[in-house]
């Protein structure tokens, strides 16, 4: 055997050299001169060990992860995963005249709520004192004993320890003192447990312009999920409140209430949903009900017809829910839970 015939029985258990150009052959020829073999890849090495050719491959493939990536989060976001915020509402009879009945009744539903994904909870209208003010025998003096500050009273401030607890906000209808005014108001809680704002209802009913002090504007308040503003039950008849809250820049309004519920009432807030091309999540001792920026009913459940419960029944309430997107592109495609 000559020596070229030596040669070719010698490379194919090294390396079948007819097989590998470019780069396979600057990494081959790395290995088997880590061994002591020198270089049997027919191919220029000097050529082959140009840094800046291994630098160009690695920006571009570190470029097409990146572009892979951005693509990936456009794709999430254009489907609306999790770009919704879940709401829920407590649907709970009140307890006139009893600020620790009501308060012990509506503690676990607040905590069920959380338990179950809700990030924003609101209560009815005036949920504390069972919304006493109703009542044509109840005075002043007596009203003022129900009332709470806001912030500094003690049924606040236990409402204030459970919304940093749960790390939600929550929305309390409570009848407000601040010095010598009584006020229908909604305060807005924040994860934290601080006051983040508070709305005093402004068109009041018949029966309450004696004993509250109508408010004056319809403030909106930032949160991590948009701008949220409040209309307080006999509001939401009035086309101003919501022409209001649009103009502060409202992304979504809550509305506790107490006075009337049913088809009239969901047309009323319908319209207004439509007026502000804003969704709408009202919350009643018996209904439940979330409207769309078209004005299209979205969800609603009643829950009995009687507004008043029994004290001794901890058990009198349920919690609905709603995912109500973030703001962004209008949509009617909100995701209902049960």
């Amino acid at each position: 055997m000559n020596r070229d015939e030596q040669d070719q029985v010698k490379t194919p258990p090294y390396i079948p050299v007819t097989q590998f150009t470019g780069l396979k052959c600057h990494y081959i020829n790395e290995i088997i001169a880590s061994r002591g073999k020198g270089d049997i890849c027919p191919v220029n090495n000097a050529s082959l060990h140009n840094q800046p050719t291994l630098r160009f491959f690695h920006l571009s493939l570190l470029l097409i992860i990146g572009i892979l990536l951005f693509n990936m989060v456009a794709c999430c976001r254009a489907g609306n995963i999790n770009d919704t915020v879940r709401v829920a509402g407590v649907i709970l009879k009140w307890i006139p005249r009893d600020r620790e009945a009501n308060f012990r009744r509506i503690e676990p539903l607040i905590r069920e709520a959380a338990a179950k994904g809700a990030k924003v909870i609101c209560t009815p209208e005036s949920f504390l004192d069972g919304y006493s003010a109703r009542f044509p025998d109840v005075t002043a003096e007596e009203l003022r004993s129900l009332a709470e500050e806001i912030p500094g009273g003690d049924y606040f401030s236990r409402l204030q320890k459970l919304s940093d607890e749960l790390d939600i906000y929550l929305v309390a209808a409570i009848t407000e003192l601040d010095g010598e005014e009584i006020y229908n108001s909604a305060a807005l809680i924040g994860p934290d447990g601080m006051l983040v704002g508070k709305y005093r209802k402004k068109f009041l009913w018949v029966d309450e312009v004696d004993k509250y002090t109508p408010g004056k504007a319809f403030p909106v308040f930032m949160t991590e999920f948009g701008k949220v503003g409040f209309m307080i039950c006999s509001d939401r008849r009035w086309p101003e409140a919501i022409e209001e809250l649009k103009k502060n820049g409202a992304d979504f309004v809550l509305c506790p209430a107490g006075g009337g519920y049913g088809k009239k009432n969901d047309m009323i807030v319908g319209q207004r949903s439509k007026e502000g091309n804003i969704p709408i999540v009202f919350v009643h001792p018996v209904e439940f009900l979330v409207t769309g920026p078209s004005g299209k009913i979205l969800k609603m459940s009643l829950i009995g017809n009687q507004l008043d419960g029994n004290k001794k029944d901890l058990s009198g309430g349920v919690v609905l829910f709603y995912d109500l997107p973030i703001p962004g592109e209008p949509s009617e495609n909100m995701r209902d839970s049960n």
